[in-house]
């Protein structure tokens, strides 16, 4: 996989803040995976989500908060330093501990001026509304009526959180790649 999410629109704000329980997924007998747990419940004015805790959203993953110093996400152990930025300059990446990823990109990046920029969702994390990597675009659009579609990816404010926005590759109908970014992230363009 090449440069996930490496094209992203930016916005504006910024964010911190997150989800506090995070359960094991499992495989479904549909060929996905699943959450389970006991904070299963979707957000107000959300629609029906499956059961589950949320994973990803509206302010980060667990511990995890956009917006974070790098320092303080280390701290959460949570995460893996994959890359420091370029020269002092740019932006780094890391891993979740829970689900690394090969390649340079990793499960999310870091700026020195804005901390955690952006989280990627892996297989099976779903925002509160129910999103998942592989959800159909009818889905998403239907989780999120206000999606904006660029030349490269897809993109919707967070419901609870101005300061941050979902990403989408979506690639025959599908999402291929989900991501929670700082809506003002200077990561990648």
């Amino acid at each position: 996989m090449a440069l996930p999410l490496s094209l992203a629109a930016c916005g504006d704000g910024g964010g911190s803040g997150g989800i506090a329980d995070v359960a094991p997924t499992t495989a479904s007998p549909t060929g996905g995976t699943t959450t389970g747990g006991p904070d299963g419940a979707a957000a107000p004015g959300a629609s029906a989500a499956p059961a589950g805790p949320v994973r990803l959203g509206p302010e980060g993953y667990g511990a995890l908060k956009l917006g974070m110093t790098r320092e303080a996400a280390e701290a959460t152990g949570l995460i893996t330093i994959k890359s420091e930025p370029p020269g002092g300059a740019g932006c780094g990446s890391f891993d979740l501990k829970e689900f690394p990823r090969e390649g340079p990109y990793g499960g999310g990046s870091f700026s020195p001026d804005l901390g955690i920029a952006r989280i990627a969702a892996a297989e099976g994390v779903r925002t509160p509304e129910g999103i998942a990597v592989g959800a159909s675009a009818a889905e998403i659009e239907k989780a999120y009526p206000e999606l904006r579609e660029g030349p490269n990816l897809s993109f919707t404010a967070v419901p609870g959180n101005p300061k941050a926005q979902y990403t989408f590759l979506i690639v025959d109908g599908r999402a291929k790649e989900l991501a929670l970014d700082l809506a003002n992230q200077n990561c990648s363009n």
